[in-house]
């Protein structure tokens, strides 16, 4: 080719240039076009109507069809994803951390979209997960409908675990009143009292009074139990002991629906717990003021031992010395169970100090059966010091068939 011809040929494809960059800016977004929206959805993501679009359905549009807005949702497409995907592959883990944060500090309707993209084609290690969270607890702040409904789809790109916690959380922080009427209608039973969970805990930070009537609503479970440990604990940080007293007393057990019956048995625990580590004393006078009710239970007595007292042989003294009380008994057995796994022993040497009346029955049955394995004579004879009848009669029975089954065994060779 000669030189002319190659001098026309950079001219044709230099003017092909021009016309395409002046072309890109006159057809690209300007304020009011189909750019970032302010305040609002991603502008221009709109459903089958016209309508806009909601954050959780630009993300899905996204997905499919590229960036939406300013955040785009195509995962490493859009400032804002192609921001987290880097931030999540930064290799030092204080500044990952920080650079997440930054990302989800600022999450707004215009880039929510090309965040979640970017988490849904993320890692799924423990620590991207805990990110997840953070975004849904951030998500549910700006748009807690959206935030929540993603969470609790099974066909969601990205459900992770107590994300549905996360979301309805960040909810209840800028609209609890919304959140709780959310949760009421969510049919898991499951799924809605972890959900009940996030929406007290996030009004443990403002409404104290309020949260502890809401937590009364949640039903028996492993969900309702960690929310009045973080209940309790918010109690007491903010009103002390006193304050923790003062709830309990307040809480209507006889009242129907919700099993609050549990509910303050469990309150009680945790009340005695603290009260027992700041004033031994104070914990027996409660104790004595409330024998007789039924939400002092074994269980509670145990716990105020263990923090009221130093060694178990101690606890036991202390358990003993209450006024009799429901659940004293198994309290006592209990914690001698655990003494005669740590020395049997000096159990044993407590054991045959004490005056052996009905208090002492469980823990006279548990000795006895673990000397049946040395000394069945000796644990028949403990057997026979137990005061209940059906109880003395049931463990004697026990022992005798264990003698039974010992003697049946041929002997070991030598």
């Amino acid at each position: 080719m000669n030189r002319k011809a190659i001098i026309g040929l950079n001219l044709v494809w230099a003017s092909v240039c021009v016309a395409a960059f002046l072309f890109g800016r006159g057809g690209g977004a300007r304020p009011g076009d189909a750019g970032q929206a302010r305040g609002g959805t991603p502008a221009g993501a709109t459903g089958g109507g016209g309508a806009p679009l909601s954050a959780l359905q630009a993300a899905s549009a996204g997905r499919a069809g590229g960036d939406v807005g300013a955040g785009g949702a195509g995962g490493s497409q859009g400032g804002a994803g192609r921001a987290l995907t880097a931030a999540l592959g930064d290799p030092d883990p204080i500044r990952r951390k920080a650079r997440v944060a930054e990302i989800l500090i600022n999450l707004d309707p215009s880039n929510v979209a090309g965040v979640l993209a970017a988490f849904e084609d993320g890692p799924r290690d423990e620590e991207s997960n805990r990110h997840f969270n953070d975004f849904l607890y951030a998500w549910g702040r700006m748009a807690g409908a959206d935030a929540a409904a993603y969470a609790t789809d099974p066909d969601s790109a990205r459900r992770g675990r107590f994300g549905s916690v996360s979301a309805v959380s960040g909810w209840a922080a800028s609209d609890p009143e919304a959140a709780k009427a959310f949760v009421a209608g969510v049919e898991n039973r499951d799924t809605r009292q972890w959900m009940h969970y996030g929406v007290m805990r996030e009004m443990l930070r403002s409404d104290l009074d309020g949260a502890i009537a809401y937590s009364e609503q949640n039903e028996r479970s492993r969900a309702r139990g960690m929310q009045l440990d973080q209940l309790a604990s918010a109690i007491a940080d903010r009103r002390g002991v006193g304050g923790l007293t003062e709830w309990v007393a307040g809480i209507d057990h006889a009242k129907d629906g919700n099993d609050l019956l549990s509910y303050k048995s469990y309150a009680v625990g945790i009340t005695l717990d603290r009260l027992a580590a700041e004033d031994p004393d104070a914990a027996v006078d409660w104790i004595t003021e409330n024998a007789g009710q039924p939400y002092l239970t074994a269980d509670g007595l145990e716990r105020a031992a263990r923090r009221a007292a130093g060694g178990i042989d101690e606890e036991l003294d202390w358990l003993a010395g209450l006024p009799s009380v429901e659940g004293q008994t198994h309290a006592i057995g209990e914690r001698f169970e655990d003494f005669i796994r740590e020395d049997f022993a000096a159990a044993g040497e407590w054991l045959a100090a004490q005056p052996l009346g009905p208090t002492y029955d469980e823990a006279i049955q548990d000795y006895a059966r673990q000397a049946a394995r040395d000394d069945s004579q000796a644990a028949l004879a403990w057997a026979e010091r137990i005061n209940d009848p059906d109880l003395r009669a049931r463990t004697i029975r026990q022992l005798q068939q264990l003698q039974e089954r010992q003697q049946a065994q041929p002997p070991r060779q030598s």
